[in-house]
């Protein structure tokens, strides 16, 4: 297995407090958007590593929660902190936040340059040229792609097959050692082999790190296993590790989803 990237957690004191605090924590999260209610009451947590998947119905407010974190959406309401701090007092606002906090989009978003300058976007000025050489390589091994672009990095990213742009994207966001990553969706347009690769190397990232991941596909959250948030209507309704979820779940809208792939949570 491959060295796993150090994430770039935020400095805390070296206490006991430190030890116990949650990689992310989320209290209160409710949205409206356009006067209709997106996200009600959402509370949970990440501890500093491991898998966690999202699923529910279509409209129960999973990918919203996902931008909400990223601070791609505002005029939220309720708490959001990484690590302890607030992400509405992020230093340097939230162009920052989302360098800590890496997201991962359904459909892959390449750039119209090299694969080389794709991994090392996001890097500023002398990160950029002092971290370049080595951080290319290393990223694109941690995302499962090296052994299939080391010999054309100077090729445009848009040559890549739609597989191969999405490990390119999860590279790039790991380039800036984040804390935390999330994807919504990130393999629901892909071949079987491409989405084979994409959950090996995510189970290799949640060892390091918290893995939020957004997916429709129940036997895919199965196989990643970890932890299960299953959420309905804008809000939480069950959350287990995913032997129970899927075993023995306690509420009865946890049941109708996994049987028929709908529920009624109103």
């Amino acid at each position: 297995m491959n060295t796993m990237i150090k994430p770039d957690f935020p400095s805390q004191p070296h206490d006991r407090r430190s030890v116990q605090t949650p990689s992310l924590q989320v209290e209160g999260l409710s949205l409206a958007l356009s006067g209709n209610p997106i996200l009600r009451n959402i509370s949970f947590s990440l501890p500093l590593r491991g898998m966690n998947i999202l699923i529910g119905p279509s409209g129960a407010g999973k990918s919203t929660l996902l931008r909400c974190v990223n601070q791609l959406y505002d005029g939220w309401q309720g708490d959001i902190c990484i690590l302890g701090r607030n992400t509405r007092l992020w230093p340097d606002g939230a162009d920052a936040l989302r360098r800590s906090v890496g997201l991962i989009a359904q459909k892959p978003a390449v750039f119209p340059c090299s694969i080389h300058d794709n991994v090392i976007f996001g890097l500023r000025g002398r990160e950029r040229s002092a971290r370049s050489s080595g951080l290319v390589e290393h990223c694109l091994r941690q995302a499962a792609l090296w052994d299939e672009v080391c010999n054309r990095l100077r090729a445009s990213a848009t040559t890549l097959s739609i597989g191969q742009q999405q490990r390119l994207c999860i590279a790039r966001a790991l380039a800036l050692s984040p804390s935390m990553l999330l994807l919504d969706e990130p393999t629901a347009s892909l071949d079987p082999r491409s989405k084979q690769l994409i959950e090996t190397l995510l189970l290799n990232l949640a060892e390091g790190m918290p893995v939020l991941c957004v997916t429709h596909d129940i036997e895919q959250a199965r196989r990643l296993g970890g932890r299960v948030i299953f959420m309905c209507d804008g809000r939480i309704i069950e959350t287990a590790g995913a032997e129970t979820i899927f075993t023995r779940p306690e509420r009865l809208e946890t049941r109708e989803f996994l049987r028929w792939s709908t529920c009624d949570c109103d």
